[in-house]
């Protein structure tokens, strides 16, 4: 897992896409091939594509979703080039090191969990929220889980904490923002887009 350096938040208009991190970066092993992480990389190019384009043309169809932790800390995102299941999933650090091991994770919104379990060989322990219209977040690599299929979640609800379980190499927090199935470029409130690759730092402000 690569720990990069707190950037700078990012607020941009539209996503711009840069090239991957270098081959220092330290990478996750690669999914083992019966964990649900592996079932999800093997969403098919075609659908994947379409999704995202339609996704594209209705950003203010969006759930409004927030950064996954306490307002006032900034967090660290990444990804890169052949980031399991999807290049647009976020690795969120904090500090150096082991720092980010048992920080609190929170909920992006509001939602209706819809799996909390263990993928061994993959996300570790994880939990699944659905937002409505398809839209659903995804948590991974978490130290302990909180809630329960079935449970009703309020916004930024504590839901667990960050963890090392799971195919990692170093704690941090595997997050996605998912629709019908298929990861999507993640866009924190109504304006702030994940920066691909990163690292660039991103801190949540409101719904606390």
């Amino acid at each position: 897992m690569f720990k990069p350096v707190l950037g700078a938040a990012v607020a941009l208009a539209a996503l711009t896409i840069a090239p991957a991190l270098s081959a220092s970066a330290v990478q996750d092993p690669a999914p083992a091939p019966q964990s649900y992480e592996a079932q999800r990389a093997a969403v098919p190019a075609a659908k994947a594509a379409a999704v995202r384009a339609q996704v594209a043309q209705s950003v203010t169809a969006r759930p409004l979703l927030r950064v996954p932790f306490r307002c006032g800390e900034t967090w660290s995102g990444a990804s890169r080039a052949g980031h399991s299941p999807s290049y647009y999933a976020v690795d969120l650090n904090w500090g150096s090191g082991s720092d980010d091991l048992g920080k609190p994770v929170k909920t992006s919104a509001a939602g209706t969990v819809v799996r909390s379990s263990y993928d061994a060989g993959g996300y570790g322990n994880y939990i699944e929220i659905a937002h409505g219209d398809g839209w659903h977040t995804l948590y991974a690599h978490l130290q302990n889980r909180g809630v329960a299929v079935g449970d009703h979640v309020t916004d930024s609800q504590q839901i667990g904490h960050v963890g090392g379980t799971g195919n990692v190499t170093a704690p941090h927090l595997h997050y996605e923002q998912i629709k019908d199935g298929v990861v999507v470029a993640a866009l924190f409130g109504t304006s702030t887009w994940v920066a691909y690759p990163g690292p660039a730092g991103y801190t949540r402000i409101r719904d606390c």
